[in-house]
C-alpha cells in the first residue's frame, strides 16, 4: 500500500517487508514460498491438530503467534478490544508497519473501533445491498462480453481474460474513472501486494515509483472531488470523518492504494482459484452445467476454496490466553484464515469442493471474506462476480479446462494466480 511519499521508505526499512525466513523452524508460516504451495495446506492440517497456537519466530523480527483453528481464528477477529489491528499497534500485516515508513496512516483495515466504525459508516453506501443491485446488471453484461471475446478462439488465460477485466470493470466503475485507467491501477496493485515476487517488484526502486505516480494520480481526482459530493469511492472517501477530522493527503492515498487491492486483487484471485478448483474437481463443475441454479451457493464454496485473503495480523492488547497458550500483551497474532476454512472440525470433508455446500442449512459460514467488525465491505459484489463468471463460462463453453499449469504469486498474503491457460471447443459464430 501507498505511503504516500517514497522518502518515507528507505532501502533499509523497505526491505522489512520481504519474507525472511528462519532455517530450522519445522514450519515457518511466514515463508512465501511455503504459502505459494500446496505443502502449506499439510502444515496447517498438522498444526491445526498438534500445535494450534503455534509459536513462529522471526528471523527480523520478535515473532508470533499462528492462529490456526477455525474457532479461534473468529474468537481473535472479534475480539478487538484485546486484539487490535491498529496502525498505531502495528497494523495488519505481519511486519510492524512503523518498520516499513517513518509515518504510518491508517486505512480502513487498520482501524479498531470506534474509529473503524465512523470510517466503514460513510463508505457502506457503496457497498449495500441497493448499490450492488445497481451494479449488478453492468457486472453480469461484462461477464457475457468477455466470455463472448474468448469463445471462438478455442484458448485464452483465465486471469488475463476473465479474471483482471472482470475485477477492474467493476473497480473503475465503483472509483468512476475512465476505463483506459485500470491498467495503470492494475500495475499498483501488482506492486503493492507483490512485496516477494520478483515479476512484480523486482527490485524497490519499483515500488518509489509506484508510490509516487499513484500519489499524484490520487491528487488529480480528490482534487476534482474535493465537494466529495458523488456516490463513488473517492466522493465518499472525501467525506470521512475520523475524530471528526477529515482524511489528510497522505490517510486518503493509503485508504485509495488499500481499495484498489480489496477491489481486485482478493476476487481476481478468487476467480482464477475457482477455474483451477473446478478443473480439479470434474464432477462439481457438472453437476453446476446441469443444475445451473446451485452457482450461488458453489460462488461461497469456491470463495472459501480460494481464501485470497490468507491471514491478517492483530497486536495483544493485554495479557490473554488462546487454545491453552499465554499470549503477552503486545505479542503478535496472526489469525490464518487459509486453515481456517480448511478445518475439518468445521466441514468434515473441507479439503474437498462440494458446490451444494452452502446451499445447507446449519453449516458454519466459511471466512474467506473475514469475520467480525472487519468483515469485508465488498463480500456482495465478490459473490456476484462470481456467480455471474460461472454462469456464463460453463454456459457458453461447458467443455472449458485448464491447459497448462498456474504460474503463482509468490506471497504469503495473498494466495494468487498470475496466469492459468484454459483452452475449449471454440464457440461457432
Amino acid at each position: 500500500m501507498s505511503e504516500s511519499k517514497a522518502a518515507k521508505d528507505d532501502g533499509a526499512s523497505a526491505a522489512r517487508r520481504r519474507a525472511a525466513t528462519v532455517s530450522g523452524c519445522p514450519f515457518d508460516l511466514k515463508s512465501p514460498d511455503l504459502q505459494s504451495g500446496p505443502e502449506r495446506f499439510q502444515a496447517f492440517a498438522e498444526l491445526r491438530r498438534d500445535d494450534p497456537v503455534y509459536w513462529n519466530p522471526e528471523s527480523d523480527s520478535s515473532g508470533f503467534w499462528a492462529i490456526t483453528r477455525y474457532n479461534d481464528v473468529v474468537a481473535v477477529v472479534q475480539d478487538a478490544e484485546t486484539f487490535s489491528a491498529d496502525v498505531h499497534n502495528g497494523g495488519m500485516r505481519i511486519f510492524n508497519i512503523q518498520d516499513v515508513t517513518v509515518s504510518p496512516r491508517a486505512h480502513l483495515l487498520s482501524l479498531d473501533p470506534p474509529r473503524h466504525t465512523q470510517f466503514r459508516k460513510v463508505l457502506q453506501p457503496l457497498f449495500a445491498p441497493g448499490a450492488v443491485r445497481a451494479f449488478a446488471p453492468g457486472i453480469a453484461a461484462r461477464a457475457q462480453r468477455l466470455v463472448s471475446a474468448i469463445a471462438a478462439k478455442g484458448k485464452a488465460d483465465f486471469v488475463a481474460d476473465i479474471a483482471i477485466p472482470m475485477t477492474l470493470g467493476l473497480l473503475v466503475d465503483l472509483l468512476d474513472v475512465p476505463e483506459e485507467d485500470a491498467e495503470r491501477l492494475l500495475h499498483w496493485s501488482n506492486v503493492f501486494v507483490g512485496d516477494d515476487d520478483p515479476d512484480y517488484q523486482a527490485t524497490l526502486d519499483i515500488r518509489q515509483k509506484a508510490v509516487l505516480d499513484m500519489d499524484a494520480y490520487v491528487l488529480s481526482l480528490l482534487e476534482a472531488r474535493k465537494t466529495g459530493a458523488g456516490g463513488d469511492f473517492i466522493s465518499l472517501l472525501a467525506r470521512v470523518r475520523v475524530d471528526g477530522e477529515p482524511l489528510d493527503f497522505d490517510a486518503f492515498t493509503v485508504n485509495f492504494g488499500a481499495f484498489v487491492i480489496a477491489g481486485n486483487e482478493t476476487t481476481r484471485h478468487a476467480l482464477s482459484a475457482a477455474m483451477l478448483a473446478l478443473n480439479d474437481f470434474p464432477a462439481e463443475k457438472q453437476r453446476l452445467i446441469e443444475q445451473p441454479e446451485l452457482i450461488p451457493a458453489a460462488a461461497k464454496e469456491l470463495i472459501r476454496w480460494a481464501t485470497p485473503l490468507m491471514h491478517v495480523r492483530r497486536t495483544a492488547m493485554r495479557d490473554t490466553e488462546l487454545g491453552g497458550q499465554r499470549i503477552a500483551k503486545g505479542d503478535k497474532v496472526v489469525v490464518w484464515y487459509s486453515s481456517a476454512n480448511r478445518d475439518r472440525a468445521q466441514w468434515p470433508d473441507a479439503d474437498r469442493l462440494d458446490v451444494c455446500r452452502f446451499g445447507r442449512a446449519s453449516v458454519p459460514q466459511h471466512l474467506g471474506f473475514g469475520a467480525g467488525v472487519h468483515h469485508c465491505l465488498g463480500w456482495r459484489y465478490a459473490e456476484w462476480q462470481m456467480e455471474c463468471v460461472l454462469r456464463e463460462l460453463l454456459w457458453v463453453l461447458p467443455d472449458v479446462h485448464v491447459a497448462a499449469a498456474p504460474r503463482i504469486l509468490r506471497s504469503n498474503f495473498i494466495a494468487g494466480i498470475k496466469s492459468l491457460p484454459i483452452a475449449f471447443t471454440p464457440r461457432q459464430a
